[in-house]
């Protein structure tokens, strides 16, 4: 395990969280799949790993109720999905980042995926590969706004400064994606959190 990632998992401990390390994102969709009861209704929050995981997947085969905007079913609205997954069991995301003395950051266009992780769920789980790492608040942003926020407008073909330069323009578009910041500084009463930290680069 890479110092850094050694004292992250440490200062997340720190903090309050549940937090647990796994070489590979196999690995880690495994533990997940044993931590999840069966009869637990389970939503989600955008997230590229998860869906690069095929967790979503897994437990819809084995019976979950899962619930994710990203994957419409019969009678889809997508804000009613999104307020649906908000009452799950369940709540799984990734993170933008997370900082060496163990902050969590998200940062949001809607706000759904920040509304999910605070309050009334059985357990959160946040899922991030060792690129999401940062050594502290003011690096993680820089990467969220010039590597995360910019390749998620090219994924989603949303036409912002950021989408055409590659690189945060602090702009006010109306179009824009980084319109609400969350930061975990602490395990808070809302919601038991397990972070996930898995030794790939995964997501963005």
């Amino acid at each position: 395990m890479r110092d850094n990632v050694k004292r992250t998992i440490e200062a997340l401990k720190g903090n309050g969280f549940e937090a647990v390390y796994f070489e590979t994102a196999a690995e880690a969709k495994e533990y997940m799949l044993n931590e999840i009861p069966a009869d637990k209704s389970v939503g989600f929050g955008g997230s590229i790993t998860l869906a690069d995981m095929g967790i979503y997947e897994a437990l819809k085969e084995r019976g979950n109720e899962t619930i994710w905007h990203w994957y419409p079913e019969e009678g889809y609205d997508r804000i009613k999905t999104m307020k649906k997954a908000m009452l799950t069991d369940i709540y799984m995301s990734g993170t933008n980042g997370i900082t060496e003395d163990g902050r969590i950051v998200n940062v949001d266009g809607t706000g759904n995926r920040l509304a999910g992780m605070l309050f009334g769920h059985d357990r959160l789980f946040l899922v991030a590969g060792v690129n999401k790492i940062s050594k502290n608040y003011e690096e993680c942003m820089i990467r969220i706004r010039n590597v995360a926020s910019p390749l998620n407008t090219q994924r989603l073909n949303i036409p912002t400064p950021c989408e055409k330069t590659g690189k945060c323009m602090s702009c006010s578009s109306p179009n824009r994606i980084c319109n609400a910041t969350l930061i975990f500084e602490k395990q808070h009463g809302g919601v038991p959190t397990t972070v996930v930290i898995i030794n790939e680069n995964l997501g963005y």
